[in-house]
């Protein structure tokens, strides 16, 4: 009797963030798997698509990475997953998402096929009540979530283990489209469906969750399988031109962790210490060797995002040495004007800071290396008002003040800024922030998921 063997293919290690190659894809459909994969999304796409809803890709990349994957999963008879849609995982996504299946069955002539919708988002009400009564843990935050900063925030999204996506499996769902969703359950739901074991599947989940990063050398979009054994699984890659070996794999273990020999999970813990990689032939690897540790209680980490206001940007150079040695007075002269007009910042009214490019734009205070070497640097004065037009208005004074500030050694009284555009520049997308790093505890696992199903 030959062993029980489940293989995943890892579509997309993000779908829609650029068309997937069709090449190494439908190689690895020829090789039958056993489920079609793909993870939509992440925290570190920022605070603003969560807060506002917005789709994070281009939605004709994100139909061709859907198309690909519906086709062939319907034509194997296979289950298709994909979580954490449209970037953040919203109920907006979810449906955006089914109405996209929806599309491209009909074009495609595909039906008789099962769809279920879960649905992450959390009542910020409730929230806030559950805050009130000390029911809201940290995770990364300094202490439990205040009743007042769950109200500040416009949407809130439970980050669901692999529980609600076995359930959409026990009512026969072929197609599951999932919010906000733990990358590593997305990818170990299937095979744990057909029984295999919970930590190994998780871990495979996290070892091929991001596609062709887990393989050497890094070609993007191109796919990879993992294949559940047993007592192991076997990570191959599809380009003809990677390898998964032990080191590629095992460094992949390693990506976004803080402890190398633990793997948090909605659940508990995957235990990596006994975790081992061996080469199983020249381009595919074998891992071997997790545990599971159960948490008590069950919690799943919970995002939020508040509204802080419109962002107007304002971009100079300096190239002269005066100019350079003199940057932090030439800010302050700016923030002072700004303050004449608009007052000081902070309180509500706008939020005013000068990244200095080519000096501490990236660390900031933390940066060591205090001394400007360069002979050039530039300067991004960040705007951000409640209101749109107050964040033009002080971006237009920061650039007429940036013009006219003067500083120790200055003859002159024009000004030396190299400007990249003379009009303000203003994106589009207005600005969140994070206020959620906390948990969930649940007595259900399903509880705050809604799961809705229907035949295409």
């Amino acid at each position: 009797m030959s062993e029980p063997r489940t293989g995943v293919l890892c579509a997309s290690g993000s779908l829609g963030l650029t068309p997937m190659h069709p090449e190494s894809y439908w190689a690895a459909v020829e090789d039958g798997p056993d489920a079609i994969v793909a993870d939509a999304g992440s925290g570190d796409i920022g605070a603003s698509y969560l807060g506002s809803g917005a789709r994070y890709n281009p939605v004709e990349w994100e139909l061709h990475d859907l198309r690909l994957m519906l086709t062939a999963a319907r034509r194997l008879g296979v289950p298709m997953l994909v979580g954490s849609v449209g970037g953040a995982g919203t109920n907006g996504s979810v449906d955006r998402y089914v109405e996209m299946v929806k599309q491209i069955a009909a074009e495609e002539g595909l039906s008789g096929f099962s769809l279920a919708s879960i649905y992450a988002e959390i009542e910020v009400d409730e929230l806030a009540r559950l805050a009130a009564a000390g029911g809201v843990p940290p995770l990364g935050a300094a202490g439990p979530l205040e009743e007042a900063d769950a109200r500040r925030c416009d949407r809130v999204v439970a980050m669901m283990g692999v529980e609600p996506l076995l359930a959409a499996l026990d009512k026969g769902a072929d197609v599951i489209i999932a919010g906000r969703c733990c990358d590593d359950a997305l990818f170990a739901a299937v095979p744990m469906h057909r029984g295999h074991d919970r930590a190994l599947s998780l871990h495979m989940g996290k070892t091929i969750e991001c596609g062709p990063l887990v393989a050497t050398p890094v070609i993007m979009r191109e796919a990879i399988a993992g294949v559940m054994r047993e007592e192991d699984f076997l990570v191959v890659p599809y380009h003809e031109g990677q390898r998964c070996t032990p080191a590629s794999v095992a460094g992949h273990t390693l990506y976004e962790r803080l402890d190398p020999h633990r793997l948090p999970v909605p659940g508990g813990v995957v235990d990596l210490t006994a975790a081992a990689f061996e080469a199983h032939t020249d381009t595919v690897c074998r891992v071997s060797g997790a545990r599971w540790e159960p948490a008590d209680p069950y919690a799943v980490k919970l995002e939020g995002s508040a509204f802080v206001g419109h962002r107007a940007l304002f971009l100079f150079g300096l190239r002269d040495p005066l100019s350079i040695a003199n940057v932090d007075r030439m800010c302050d002269g700016i923030a002072v004007e700004i303050a004449k007009h608009f007052g000081e910042a902070g309180d509500g009214r706008y939020h005013l800071n000068f990244h200095v490019y080519g000096r501490d734009a990236i660390m900031g205070e933390r940066e060591p290396l205090k001394q400007i070497d360069a002979h050039e640097i530039a300067v991004v004065v960040d705007v951000v008002a409640p209101d749109p037009g107050d964040a033009q208005s002080i971006a237009k004074m920061a650039k007429y003040a940036s013009l006219r500030v003067h500083y120790p050694g200055k003859l002159g009284t024009a000004g030396g800024c190299a400007m990249l555009a003379d009009e303000v520049l203003m994106p589009s997308m207005p600005v969140y922030e994070w206020v959620l790093d906390h948990l969930l505890p649940l007595d259900d696992p399903l509880a705050p998921f809604t799961i809705q199903l229907e035949t295409v």
